[in-house]
């Protein structure tokens, strides 16, 4: 039996039916981000320690329900492969920002400012999946959401007086290469593309380097963390000390 439209994944689908980058749908999306950036963040900021824990674990909530729909969604209609592993960065982030809402953790704080932030606005203004899935799809509604509510999160924190930290990134780095040299790895094992480790995906920034100069595109990685960070860094650093 063949089914509908609304249920296929990417993979399934047949070609033509994607809404493109920077079509109405993708505009709407990120439209309602801004808005949604808007209202929580003066809302969060004006609310107590107590509403604020609330908040962090209702979008945390979310994001791990949203997750769940996804999985289940593509178990059900047999279309589960293990690209659908929770080890994209997004993915990953979807563990770390729940974690942090249940215990506060200052490390997972600044790795979700650091890296949550950056590569969730990254996919939500250069989508791989618009490419082959309309508007009114499942997956193209849970790509969407869930990344919208992975940039939603640190949003709020810095809301909330969250203070990035030099010391603290320094920590986490390690870490961050470690596993994404085991996901390398992981992703030769399964055919997969984690971290885009393994192929740039398309629509984005890193499938122009990868037009270029091949697979060397991963040693922009650094460098591109570093662009990333720097204004990130940098700037509330410069407002802290002005503020003496």
């Amino acid at each position: 039996m063949e089914l509908p439209v609304f249920l296929k994944s990417r993979f399934t689908i047949d070609p033509g039916m994607g809404m493109g980058s920077f079509s109405v749908g993708h505009m709407l999306w990120l439209g309602l981000l801004l808005v949604l950036i808007l209202v929580l963040g003066r809302r969060y900021k004006a609310s107590s320690a107590e509403i604020r824990r609330r908040m962090r674990l209702i979008i945390a909530s979310l994001i791990i329900f949203d997750e769940a729909v996804k999985d289940a969604a593509m178990s059900l209609t047999g279309q589960w492969d293990w690209s659908f592993l929770p080890l994209h960065l997004c993915s990953v982030s979807v563990f770390a920002v729940f974690i942090h809402a249940l215990t506060g953790n200052r490390y997972l704080e600044e790795y979700i400012y650091a890296v949550t932030l950056p590569t969730a606005l990254m996919a939500m203004v250069f989508p791989d999946w618009v490419g082959k899935l309309p508007f009114l799809s499942l997956m193209c509604i849970h790509s969407f959401s869930i990344h919208m509510l992975l940039v939603i999160y640190p949003v709020l924190l810095l809301y909330g007086g969250f203070r990035p930290s030099w010391y603290r990134l320094s920590r986490i780095i390690p870490f961050i290469v470690l596993f994404g040299s085991v996901i390398y790895f992981v992703n030769l094992l399964l055919g997969t593309d984690f971290f885009f480790l393994n192929g740039a995906g398309t629509g984005n920034p890193l499938s122009i380097l990868e037009k270029y100069i091949g697979g060397w595109y991963r040693l922009a990685f650094p460098l591109i963390a570093f662009i990333c960070w720097l204004p990130m860094y940098l700037i509330p650093y410069r407002r802290n000390k002005a503020s003496f």
